[in-house]
């Protein structure tokens, strides 16, 4: 009896003393709501662990009448050790409810019935203690059996957070619902097997498992409703088209990016196979393997860069495949710019180089004479090299920026940087006159500064004195006018040199804008740049806005 007496009292000092490291654990986050209702579990279970050292096991030595002088009788145990049970659940169920982000109503309605079954629960108790009788077992029983329910709802809402939503590790979910089953099973199942000792020893398993998931795991520093919020709302406001699949590549869910792109409500396509919502049929498990993404062509020239990923879990287990669809038509428009410049490029290097060559063939060099053949072979070439960085400058300036709305930009300073670097390569001093306001283009200053370069280059080169420069802002358009002579052929015919502005010409087509070649009243040649703005892209055009800075 000894042996017996002195087990009772260190199991229920442990169950007390884990309760208490429990409630040790929680106070550094005592001003979270979750984080109180633990609070009151701990409370609860020392409280109750106390009551029933004190009324348990009534044979020798009878605590409660040795200590209070109240005598009580055998089944009082199970009264206490009830009503714990159902205040401890349903304070767990108040946790419960709040940690899985449950809306501010329904924890009202739950605060409500769990403080009317637990105050009830007390008044049973209180009223029936001295003289415990069938009814108010039957009544506890009902109260038992309803937090019991409300328990079952709480661990099906913590294990979803893991399984369905994913949201945090399975053994947080499983390690703290683990823990109130035990708690709140406890009077059963020493009622089952009439041992008063088992109480106290699923108290310690169950406060003990609940220790162990505060101190292991962030319960209570980011909450699962707001990890899960947070990815929500980061895929809900992606940019990309998000689809998610299940194993047999059925379309489970879609984020409105995606609903956009492919013009279909969510309703409408959930459960269809995902292949249908684009022209080619595509496999989501071969997508997922493959080392580079696809590109898929929509209706309305869309560019699509699919990628797939497959969805596991902890066990690598698979779920599904999440497809990933991002919109690269500019990117796509401003590779084929890229290629043709590159191509003209190619093309006239191609060109002029056999014309050097026919220039430098032994049969061009006795026929005429030798450093006339020279110079042209010197000018061609340093024109063919001036053509190609030109060029790769505004090739830079295409790929460094995607297409944008309008924005103010000022060309004189642009016009300034311009001139100071010619008057570098160059001995000839010509006077530029800017004049206008700024203006509204979707082209950056970077690129604006490239496609100017070698019209103002042509211009300084050739101008006897002056080039003037006319800015109008409604139409955002350039006008660049020099003075300089005719120039003829060798038949004596007018000759407009347009290789140096062919680059110009070739991107702002691309663009959505146009370069032409006209005279003035005077006499003077003047070379129109026509600016891309929002307005040609309405009408279909891709604009781009090149590099940030030059």
């Amino acid at each position: 009896m000894v042996l017996f007496t002195a087990l009772r009292l260190g199991m229920t000092a442990l169950a007390a003393g884990v309760a208490v490291g429990l409630f040790a654990a929680l106070l550094a986050d005592r001003e979270r709501a979750s984080a109180r209702a633990l609070l009151g579990v701990s409370v609860a279970v020392v409280v109750g662990t106390v009551c029933h050292l004190l009324v348990a096991d009534l044979t020798p030595p009878n605590a409660a009448l040795a200590v209070t002088g109240w005598d009580f009788e055998s089944t009082t145990w199970v009264l206490l050790a009830t009503a714990t049970a159902v205040i401890v659940g349903g304070l767990w169920v108040l946790f419960a409810f709040r940690y899985t982000g449950r809306s501010r109503r329904l924890n009202r309605v739950t605060t409500g019935i769990v403080a009317v079954v637990s105050v009830g629960t007390i008044g049973i108790v209180a009223v029936t203690i001295g003289d415990p009788s069938t009814i108010a077992f039957q009544l506890l029983t009902v109260t038992y059996l309803l937090i019991g329910f409300l328990v079952t709802i709480g661990v099906f809402l913590l294990v979803w957070l893991s399984v369905g939503q994913q949201a945090v590790p399975l053994r947080e979910p499983l390690l703290l619902s683990a823990g109130a089953v035990v708690l709140v099973s406890g009077s059963f199942v020493a009622q089952v097997f009439e041992r008063p000792l088992l109480l106290p020893v699923c108290t310690s398993i169950g406060s003990g498992l609940l220790l162990v998931a505060v101190c292991r795991y962030p319960v209570f520093e980011t909450p699962p409703a707001a990890r899960v919020l947070g990815r929500d709302r980061v895929v809900e406001e992606l940019a990309d088209a998000v689809l998610i699949s299940d194993r047999r590549g059925r379309l489970r869910d879609l984020n409105p990016a995606a609903q956009r792109v492919f013009d279909v409500s969510r309703a409408s396509v959930l459960g269809d196979s995902i292949a249908s919502l684009f022209p080619s049929a595509i496999d989501p498990e071969s997508l997922a393997r493959a080392e580079e993404p696809i590109r898929i062509e929509l209706a309305e020239e869309t560019t699509l860069s699919v990628t797939a990923d497959v969805v596991t879990d902890d066990r690598g287990r698979s779920f599904g495949h999440l497809v990933r669809c991002t919109d690269v038509t500019d990117q796509r428009r401003r590779e084929n710019q890229l290629t043709l410049l590159s191509r003209f490029v190619v093309d006239v290097m191609r060109d002029r180089m056999a014309a050097v060559a026919q220039e430098a063939s032994p049969q061009a060099a006795t026929a005429t004479d030798t450093g006339a053949v020279a110079d042209r072979i010197w000018t061609d070439t340093t024109e063919l090299t001036t053509l190609i960085a030109q060029t790769r400058s505004i090739e830079r300036a295409i790929a460094e920026g995607p297409a944008s709305a309008d924005q103010r930009l000022a060309v004189e300073p642009v016009v300034q940087d311009l001139q100071e670097s010619i008057a570098a390569a160059d001995d000839r001093s010509v006077a530029v006159a800017v004049q206008g306001e700024a203006i509204d283009t979707t082209v950056s200053q970077a690129l604006l500064s490239s496609l100017l370069e070698p019209v103002l280059a042509d211009a300084c080169s050739h101008a006897a004195t002056r080039v003037e420069i006319s800015v109008a802002s409604g139409e955002p358009t350039i006008r660049i006018a020099d003075d300089r002579p005719v120039a003829t052929d060798r038949g004596g015919r007018r000759r407009t040199p347009a290789l140096p502005l062919a680059v110009t010409r070739l991107a702002l087509d691309q663009l959505g804008g146009s370069l032409s070649v006209r005279r003035t009243d005077a006499g003077r040649r003047l070379v129109v740049l026509a600016l891309p703005h929002n307005e040609t892209r309405e009408d279909g055009h891709t604009v781009v806005t090149g590099g940030a800075g030059r």
